[in-house]
């Protein structure tokens, strides 16, 4: 709370204060120190114990009222400030690949799609001015949820996203040209895809180049990230023993990935290629470059409110003045 014109205060309360002493000093000597009681007799205060006179108490309240005026003068406010955000919005659609190979653990014993889902999720806690969709894919692509600005219902899909939910496969063309399709009306005057894979596109209807021009011509820049290593790599599987416990065991097999293609599809929308293999922390400076190159400016403008609160100074102080008055005239009455 604050004060419209706090000189007030420094002016009228010293001169009360002064007032307020001189009409008890005033009336002190002028009458004699006996208290009424309605229900009771007269008693002189002189033969009582008390040190106070009643009257002490009449010039309290009635002090009491005037400050509150004084305070009511000073014209008390409360504000708040209300900000406009003008944000100049980006778009985006994360594009993951959940086919089989995301099993396979390079990142110290963590597969590529939890370590992926834990660098989106912090990724999109980054971004809330944004709106962020979801697009997964292997064998076919499916949305998952459209660019919004509800980030909680996207990041509980991402997290319950599984391996096996979709056909087997990886179909890069199709995915590029679901997440394209979410993007192309969008009015946001930065529109991006980033695409997350550790294969090379071996099925669907629509070329992974094709994928790209279509980007390229709705102005939605494609920023594509190849994980995982090359060659002779092991992929787990969870097995039941005998006994129905869980054992993990690993099978061989030669795994491919085709980052020329990638690049090429970067490269023609004016987005960026990366390569992350088995570091963890290659892979999270990857969407830090990201979105240091994505980064928005918002520009902010504040309005200061303000709320007059002299009117409740003012009741306090009638409520204390009755009150005052009602006791001064009843069980604080004095007379000559």
């Amino acid at each position: 709370m604050k004060f419209k014109d706090p000189w007030i205060l420094f002016l009228l309360l010293p001169l009360l204060l002064v007032l307020l002493r001189v009409y008890y000093e005033i009336h002190k000597k002028r009458y004699a120190p006996k208290l009424i009681i309605p229900w009771k007799k007269t008693w002189n205060l002189s033969s009582l114990s008390t040190k106070i006179s009643p009257r002490f108490w009449t010039v309290l309240g009635y002090g009491l009222a005037c400050t509150f005026f004084v305070l009511a003068a000073a014209r008390p406010q409360t504000s708040f400030h209300k900000t406009k955000r003008h944000v100049e919005g980006i778009d985006m659609v994360l594009v993951l690949d959940i086919s089989a190979s995301m099993r396979i653990e390079d990142f110290r014993d963590e597969n590529r799609i939890e370590t992926a889902k834990q660098i989106l999720k912090d990724f999109v806690l980054g971004r809330q001015n944004d709106k962020i969709g979801l697009v997964v894919f292997s064998g076919e692509p499916i949305t998952l949820v459209p660019p919004t600005l509800d980030h909680s219902l996207l990041l509980y899909l991402l997290e319950n996203t599984q391996i096996g939910d979709l056909k087997d496969g990886t179909a890069i063309g199709d995915a590029l040209s679901m997440g394209v399709g979410r993007l192309k009306e969008s009015r946001a005057k930065s529109k991006i895809l980033i695409l997350v894979t550790d294969g090379d596109s071996n099925i669907g209807q629509v070329d992974p180049l094709t994928g790209g021009e279509l980007a390229k011509g709705f102005g939605i820049r494609v920023y594509s990230i190849a994980i995982g290593r090359e060659g002779r790599v092991a992929m787990p599987f969870i097995q039941k023993d005998l006994f129905g416990r869980q054992v993990k065991t690993y099978q061989y097999f030669d795994s491919s990935i085709n980052p020329e293609l990638l690049r090429q599809i970067s490269a023609a929308t004016g987005g960026k290629f990366y390569r992350v293999e088995d570091d963890a922390k290659v892979f999270k400076a990857v969407f830090e470059d990201i979105d240091k190159l994505e980064r928005h400016k918002i520009e902010t403008t504040e309005q200061t409110r303000y709320d007059e609160k002299f009117m409740k100074f003012i009741q306090l102080g009638f409520l204390v003045f009755l009150g005052t008055f009602a006791l001064q005239n009843s069980i604080l009455r004095v007379y000559p």
